[in-house]
């Protein structure tokens, strides 16, 4: 019987079906195979075999269980009151959801704008310019931190910006590069540039506040002009952040996609002003 659940299963990555429609095919094959269960499970209590009924019991449950949920979810576009396993891998991923199922990726985003609009005040774009970040091994572990911790807290959101599957392999094809999952626009709602004399070199600090900042990056290039000459010349500061790159999905086979891994990276723009300028 598993034999040929699991030939239907196999048959089925030979045809170009939607996400959602070989979800359900795949939650009735997995009926199907909880039925038989159920009669096995049935036939051994019957014939006293205590142990292994109980342990085909306990699979029997765990199987309806997650077939119930996956029912709701792709047969009624809902989530269940009694799912207590999806928060909680949310939480892992990073995702976040209200009490009727649905992302709250837009409440997230409009406050993680709110704080990027009051992170680090306003400045003139013609006095603003991008600036290259490198981040070394000990920055990028602080990096991770800090971006758990905000993901922890809901100010930033592994979302893939609301898209679904399709959408991220439309972008893809588009783009050809990975989309990832942290939503863009991910700054953070503290940050600083602080001149490191030690090092000479301008370290970019970030945190959930500045209590609890980290280093998490060191500009290199401002424009096209080293930093060390710029900041010769200048007064810099750090205008503008953000957190890209990061976990990113691919296309997979026949309409689905693939996780990957990949480091976060920071976007960052810088204003100046002339020292000899200064009052």
């Amino acid at each position: 019987m598993f034999s040929f659940l699991d030939m239907i299963n196999s048959s089925l990555s030979y045809f170009n079906l939607d996400v959602k429609l070989k979800s359900r095919i795949y939650i009735g094959i997995a009926t199907a195979g909880d039925i038989y269960l159920v009669y096995v499970t049935f036939r051994l209590f019957a014939n006293h075999v205590w142990l292994r009924a109980f342990l085909y019991c306990l699979a029997m449950v765990a199987i309806t269980y997650f077939i119930y949920l996956n029912f709701v979810y792709y047969f009624l576009g809902k989530t269940s009151r009694f799912d207590i396993v999806s928060p909680k891998f949310a939480k892992i991923t990073g995702q976040h959801f209200d009490s009727t199922g649905s992302k709250t990726a837009t409440r997230s985003a409009r406050r993680a704008a709110a704080i990027a609009n009051q992170s680090n005040g306003l400045f003139s774009g013609d006095t603003t310019i991008p600036a290259a970040v490198t981040i070394d091994d000990y920055e990028q572990r602080n990096l991770q931190k800090v971006v758990d911790q905000l993901l922890e807290e809901g100010i930033f959101v592994n979302d893939f910006n609301g898209m679904d599957d399709d959408e991220i392999i439309a972008q893809y094809n588009e783009t050809g590069k990975p989309v990832q999952a942290l939503n863009t626009e991910s700054v953070p709602p503290y940050f600083e540039l602080v001149h490191d004399k030690l090092r000479h070199r301008l370290e970019i600090y970030i945190g959930l506040n500045q209590m609890e900042r980290r280093a998490v990056g060191h500009i290199i290039r401002i424009g096209l002009t080293d930093v060390r000459d710029a900041h010769q010349k200048y007064r810099i500061y750090l205008a503008g952040l953000a957190v890209t790159a990061g976990p990113n999905k691919i296309p997979g086979r026949r309409g689905s996609t693939i996780m990957t891994t990949a480091d976060y990276k920071l976007t960052a723009q810088v204003a100046y002003r002339k020292r000899e300028n200064e009052q």
